[in-house]
């Protein structure tokens, strides 16, 4: 059995939605002991849709692999229970609102004064400093703010945010490689550090050229669709469906001219005139050789040529894919009723774990006692919690 890359690295989860939860997932994929701290009555993302017969297939998504304590914050003896846990673990996560941390007594200051080597990621809209810290975001709030949904659509349907919550995952990813990078900081100087990220600032990377653009050349970019601007690749319509081809680099380009039967811009060495005057002509050639045949026609003669291209997949398609299953990118878990759903897997299959909790999502609570036993709690301090309500266990087995 493999403990995974992360194995003795323990991780605290003060996580909701996607951010933080999914950063965590992210961990425990690769060994961490991630211990998803939730408020009384469970992460209110426990009951996010879509469900598949009560189960929150939204929640399973972003959980597996962790083990789950029930305990208020609010309460100085839930804040004292936290604190004793963050002395004994390397990194606390939490996607709570900006000041939230310091207002419940568990801030990084807090932390840090209990475990000077203790690693704290800090997920927010617009990070921990600044005038626009306290407000509250969401993924799509961010892809309208960062100029991202500007460069979608087309100049027909207006600014589109992407589909899935990107940002949210983009931030998720960062905060796994910050907290990375402060472990490994932490080998060196032997003392923690606060890792603030910032969801717009995150998001706001992926425009790359687009801010020279704009602030060194002066130019406003607009919605391209699926059309590359600064090349020829884009969307075409098949007898069955859409194909996306790409023929960037200039083998490709020679390659693809041939397939197409339009020898006379093989040797084209200068391009420019694909994407200005000569664009409309190339498209339509393009166009009308795509429509003649299917997309799996298309697809199997381009790559044949070594052209770069591919389906235009509904989600059903996508996930469809045996290769996908094959290689683990696609998995199934069981959630806290039992019952197996279909989420996306590990997406870096290096150091990963493979232990009985690797495929499993926790019911809320499910290890409050074990925790508190870890942590070496009387049996009379231990009643005394669960008496006054400061912990809990799963609702089924409360009381």
């Amino acid at each position: 059995m493999a403990e995974g890359a992360l194995a003795g690295v323990r991780v605290l989860e003060l996580g909701l939605a996607i951010a933080a939860p999914q950063c965590c997932q992210v961990l425990a994929d690769h060994g961490a002991d991630v211990i998803k701290v939730e408020p009384p009555g469970g992460d209110k993302t426990r009951w996010a849709l879509p469900h598949k017969d009560g189960e929150s297939l939204y929640f399973d998504a972003h959980n597996r692999g962790k083990r789950s304590v029930i305990v208020d914050l609010k309460r100085g003896q839930g804040r004292a229970f936290f604190l004793r846990l963050a002395e004994t673990a390397d990194v606390v996560v939490t996607n709570y609102g900006a000041d939230v941390p310091q207002r419940l007594g568990i801030g990084y200051p807090e932390l840090r004064s209990r475990n000077p080597a203790i690693v704290m990621a800090h997920i927010t809209g617009f990070g921990s400093t600044g005038p626009s810290r306290s407000f509250g975001a969401y993924d799509g709030i961010i892809q309208a703010m960062s100029g991202v949904a500007w460069l979608t659509g087309t100049a027909e349907s207006g600014p589109t945010v992407v589909g899935p919550f990107v940002a949210d995952h983009m931030a998720a990813a960062q905060a796994v490689i910050g907290i990375l990078l402060a472990l490994i900081e932490r080998q060196r100087t032997g003392t923690g550090s606060f890792v603030d990220i910032s969801m717009l600032d995150g998001y706001v990377g992926v425009l790359a050229h687009h801010v020279g653009e704009v602030l060194d050349l002066g130019l406003e970019p607009e919605p391209p669709g699926n059309r590359v601007p600064i090349a020829f690749a884009g969307t075409y319509e098949a007898s069955d469906g859409l194909v996306y081809l790409a023929p960037l680099a200039p083998d490709a380009w020679r390659a693809f001219c041939r397939v197409i039967e339009a020898p006379e811009w093989v040797s084209a060495t200068d391009r420019r005139w694909l994407l200005e005057d000569g664009r409309p002509l190339v498209e339509a050639v393009v166009a009308r050789w795509c429509r003649s045949r299917s997309r799996a026609e298309v697809v199997a003669v381009l790559r044949a040529a070594g052209v770069p291209c591919g389906p235009v997949n509904r989600v059903g398609e996508a996930v469809a894919d045996p290769e996908l299953w094959a290689r683990g990118a696609l998995t199934r878990v069981r959630g806290p009723s039992g019952l197996e759903v279909s989420v996306p897997g590990p997406a870096v299959p290096v150091g990963l774990a493979d232990g009985r909790r690797a495929r499993r999502v926790p019911r809320a609570g499910e290890h409050t006692r074990s925790v508190l036993a870890e942590l070496g709690y009387a049996a009379d301090d231990v009643a005394e919690l669960y008496s006054a309500g400061v912990v809990a266990d799963p609702p089924e087995q409360a009381g």
